[in-house]
């Protein structure tokens, strides 16, 4: 358990309060220690980056989450969780980082984001991949679109970094220009309410692939009169995949993810609800020739990776 606690935000509600309290307990076990290396007076936004084995895109992605033009007029945090094996990044990413959070070594992704979120102090929250790299203008952005109370959640674009033909195959990354009603399909990108996400219980602990579409299905259910939307302003530069290995790994990560969300979250609305989405997930804008082209080499071989016993991949 920690022993340094960074002090709450000024005017932290009551509820709020409380259910921080509750979120700390539960994931207590799973912090080992927590380093405030500078303390940011009530922060209006925390930047969150989960990080596991992580390589020097970690030390890139952070420079760009405090290279924000917003940083001489909104006080904002970044909370790195470190997740295990990147013990060698720490010399580097300690000046980029307010909090450390050092969590059980390969704890699950969700229950990193859980524990990260109870240990927070925004009023807002944002998920950022460890090899993502965000636009200075992402936390002004943020703030912004939070000026409509009506909104709870946001997603934004995602471009690509290095890679854009293995990105053909995310055509939820662009959704084209305009702002509009939508899911966290990218969970690495996507910022909510602080106060949202523990009333509504955050991401599963146990999910891997489609927890951005439960929560906005129980924000949905518990609070109906909020939106959750696309951003096309809140920009970040991505690859889904930045190699074959990578390609290989994931593929056969997410065979039958919709079977195992359904193991894990049985609720036949949820999964209807699950079903409507996938099915209407399609890019908005379109794609060029060579974009085209590239697509359908991509998934000629992910269908032949599927296919192929694991040791032909070289997977476990």
């Amino acid at each position: 358990m920690p022993d340094h606690l960074p002090k709450d935000r000024a005017g932290l509600p009551e509820g709020e309060r409380a259910l921080q309290e509750a979120w700390r307990a539960k994931y207590a076990p799973e912090v080992k220690e927590l380093i405030v290396r500078r303390e940011v007076p009530s922060p209006k936004l925390t930047l969150i980056i989960i990080s596991y084995k992580a390589k020097d895109y970690l030390i890139e992605c952070l420079q760009h989450a405090r290279g924000q033009t917003a940083a001489l007029d909104v006080p904002f945090e970044i909370l790195l969780a470190d997740s295990g094996g990147i013990e060698h990044l720490r010399p580097r990413s300690a000046p980029l980082v307010d909090v450390e959070l050092r969590l059980t070594d390969g704890i699950p992704l969700n229950a990193a984001r859980n524990a990260a979120i109870a240990w927070a102090r925004g009023e807002y929250v944002a998920f950022i991949d460890d090899d993502g790299l965000i636009a200075p203008t992402f936390v002004e952005v943020v703030c912004r679109v939070f000026q409509d109370p009506r909104i709870a959640a946001m997603r934004g674009r995602i471009i690509p970094k290095e890679h854009p033909y293995f990105c053909t195959l995310a055509g939820h990354y662009d959704r084209g220009d305009d702002m509009i009603d939508d899911v966290l399909a990218t969970e690495g990108h996507m910022a909510i309410r602080r106060g949202i996400y523990l009333e509504t219980g955050g991401f599963p602990d146990q999910f891997y692939g489609a927890e951005g579409v439960y929560l906005v299905y129980r924000i949905a259910r518990a609070l109906p009169d909020m939106r959750v939307v696309y951003v096309p302003e809140l920009l970040m530069r991505h690859d889904y995949f930045d190699s074959w290995e990578n390609f290989i790994r994931k593929t056969r990560k997410y065979r039958g993810i919709r079977r195992e969300v359904g193991a894990l979250e049985p609720d036949p609305e949820f999964l209807r609800y699950l079903d409507a989405y996938l099915a209407r997930r399609k890019p908005q804008r379109p794609r060029t020739a060579e974009q085209t082209v590239a697509l359908g080499l991509l998934k000629a071989v992910r269908w032949g990776i599927l296919r192929l016993p694991a040791w032909a991949v070289g997977q476990p």
